[in-house]
């Protein structure tokens, strides 16, 4: 079944025996989004801009809700799998792989697995690789409100999470989120947010990869995005200023501008 929602189409596509949620939008060249612990909140400012010059593919990842969690599904390895298996079924070659915060994981996470259906890599303040200074806060642990509030550089004046979070007001428990928040729980709670074997892994990367950081991300510091950027193999590093750990709501128009400027050189 297709809904059409604007410029994007809702489907769900099967997949290892999974039905998977996706948004669909655009024109050009296949461009997989793929979304980190806020979840998957329908078509963003950022999917549009994104889909001016590129095909979207923005899917809400097993576990999070509009899609179920495979039972075998236990960890970000294990979603890069499902994904890696999502474009072997779509056919989809040379795509350009966006990851935001643990989709960031999700990403270096496929990279490191297989690049042959890949053309270029985009990390979004990801999760994934442990600071050796600073440390990742624990969003476990604190109200969700509190980790939107952290997530943003001025929460007050983010026109996308206005919009989205009056549209379907929080709640701390229950609700339409709980599903995305127990899945996080799962994917990345032991050890928290890291994987200690993916550091040195990074470097069997062989694509153009783009790491980009919110100059105040409260959530996962920059000292990570410099950490990828060493770590994989001629990547590069933007830093948005006056941004914090989700550029893709507080900075869409910028991050869209950053990443269409990487994959079209």
């Amino acid at each position: 079944m297709t809904i059409s929602l604007g410029r994007f189409t809702e489907e769900t596509v099967e997949v290892a025996q999974t039905q998977l949620y996706m948004l669909k939008g655009g024109s050009g060249r296949p461009l997989l989004v793929l979304h980190g612990v806020e979840g998957h909140e329908g078509v963003l400012a950022f999917h549009e801009a994104l889909a001016e010059e590129s095909t979207v593919y923005a899917p809400a990842h097993p576990g999070y809700g509009q899609t179920e969690r495979p039972a075998w599904l236990e960890s970000v390895a294990h979603q890069a799998v499902f994904y890696h298996w999502y474009l072997q079924e779509a056919g989809l070659q040379d795509v350009d792989l966006v990851g935001i915060g643990v989709g960031g994981w999700i990403a270096a996470q496929m990279a490191v697995m297989c690049t042959a259906n890949l053309r270029s890599l985009v990390l979004v303040d990801a999760a994934g690789v442990h600071p050796q200074q600073g440390e990742i806060a624990d969003i476990f642990i604190i109200p969700w409100r509190e980790v939107i509030e952290r997530s943003l550089y001025d929460a007050e004046n983010c026109a996308e999470a206005l919009r989205i979070y009056t549209a379907a007001p929080l709640q701390e428990f229950g609700g339409v989120r709980e599903a995305g928040r127990s899945m996080s729980m799962r994917l990345c709670y032991r050890p928290y947010m890291y994987d200690p074997a993916l550091p040195a892994m990074l470097g069997k990367i062989r694509l153009p990869t783009l790491v980009v950081w919110g100059a105040q991300d409260q959530i996962v510091p920059i000292e990570c995005g410099h950490l990828y950027q060493q770590a994989i193999p001629g990547a590069t590093l933007r830093v948005i200023e006056r941004c914090g750990h989700w550029p893709h709501f507080e900075r869409p128009q910028t991050l869209a501008e950053v990443i269409r400027e990487f994959i079209g050189a």
